[in-house]
């Protein structure tokens, strides 16, 4: 007996029921789960749900091109900051933007200054950056050194410098912060410093704090581990966890703020909340500034109000309104700022021309236009550029 074959329990008729019943529900799971794939893909076209859209075209260029394609890094005092060594081409291969070992737009690295070299800095958010030019020449603090060339040397130098410190979205307490950072090392003769309409968008929230923690928040790096490879890949995913707050848009104002309130709520804060952190932020740059024996000059920021940069909605426009109303504000601090502690004042409010093929938005500008912004701040400055001592 002990050498009978023991009946196989698998192939039992009952046990195949099963085994049959469980391929064919797994089967419909997955015809179900290509269905819904397949729908979430179709509803998140660029007409059907734009930020949906952008959100799978964002998380799909992060699996090909992983973190480094994103050009903010995490700092644990300024929530974030540009990555080192960042690169991106145009895509017609026509210009380059670049980020330096210390982390800053343009090609050139920042060493020591030379003899005899006039070195001018430039603080800012994502206009002094040059968001809206794909290469680095397009800047304006690029395009400000080839105006002030000729200027510096009939002043006695023999090379000026002007670096770009911009970073996107900064407002005055980061801009303060990287101030201190680098003014030290550095070594300016000149500072320049342009920021507004940043400052404006913590005002738009309840529970105002001076230091800004209030609307801040800190950057994360992206991961794409191996589970990530394939959540990522999936629209249907995407649509769930975005709905359930598991993802976040990768825009850079989704991953450092804190949702933005509803605009009535918006409008009351800004009318409820003080200019005086956004002052209190720009007189500690002068000092520091100053604390280092470089010339001030403070920049007022242009904005753009044309039809074709129009919201497409009533509540954008309605918050539009307040952008411009804060921008208003903050442009009278820095004027009456400049005049209390005698620094030189740029009125770009004033000075910049409206037109439309020097703007890419309300506040961006065009190459063509930070060609003349920075001819405009050139023309402020050089009847006071200071004399070489050699």
């Amino acid at each position: 007996m002990s050498n009978l074959p023991s009946p196989d329990s698998s192939s039992s008729p009952k046990n195949r029921n099963v085994l049959g019943l469980l391929g064919r529900l797994l089967l419909i799971a997955v015809i179900l789960l290509a269905a819904l794939e397949i729908g979430a893909r179709l509803l998140s076209g660029p007409q059907s749900n734009p930020g949906l859209h952008r959100l799978t075209q964002d998380y799909g260029r992060l699996l090909s091109h992983g973190p480094d394609w994103i050009r903010f890094i995490p700092d644990k005092e300024l929530s974030y900051a540009l990555r080192p060594h960042f690169s991106l081409d145009t895509r017609d291969g026509s210009g380059q933007t670049r980020h330096n070992a210390a982390g800053f737009r343009g090609p050139g690295e920042f060493g020591p200054k030379s003899d005899n070299t006039l070195r001018i800095l430039c603080f800012g958010g994502s206009t002094t950056y040059g968001v809206g030019v794909g290469d680095d020449r397009h800047t304006y603090p690029a395009q400000l050194e080839t105006v002030l060339s000729g200027p510096a040397r009939e002043a006695g130098w023999d090379t000026v410098e002007v670096f770009n410190l911009g970073v996107g979205g900064y407002t005055s307490r980061e801009i303060l912060g990287t101030m201190k950072r680098t003014i030290p090392e550095l070594d300016p003769d000149m500072v320049l410093i342009q920021n507004a309409i940043n400052d404006v968008i913590p005002r738009f929230y309840p529970d105002f704090a001076a230091d800004y923690h209030h609307f801040r928040t800190p950057f994360t790096e992206l991961r794409t581990d191996s589970w990530r490879q394939i959540a990522y890949r999936s629209h249907l995913w995407l649509t769930i966890a975005q709905r359930a707050g598991w993802v976040k848009p990768l825009s850079l104002q989704s991953q450092t703020q804190r949702p933005m309130p509803g605009v009535d709520e918006a409008l009351t804060q800004l009318d409820q909340n003080p200019t005086s952190a956004f002052t209190d932020n720009l007189r500690a740059m002068i000092d520091l500034a100053r604390e280092a024996d470089a010339a001030v000059w403070l920049l007022t920021q242009p904005y753009f109000d044309s039809p074709q940069f129009a919201a497409p909605d009533e509540a954008s426009r309605r918050l539009e309104s307040g952008y411009r109303k804060g921008l208003l504000q903050h442009t009278t601090a820095v004027e009456a700022l400049a005049l209390e502690l005698s620094v030189g004042l740029i009125p770009l409010h004033d000075d910049m021309p409206r037109q439309a093929a020097l703007f890419t938005d309300p506040i961006h500008m065009s190459a063509r236009g930070n060609m003349v912004k920075a001819e405009l701040i050139g023309g402020r400055i050089v009847p006071s550029l200071p004399k070489s001592d050699r």
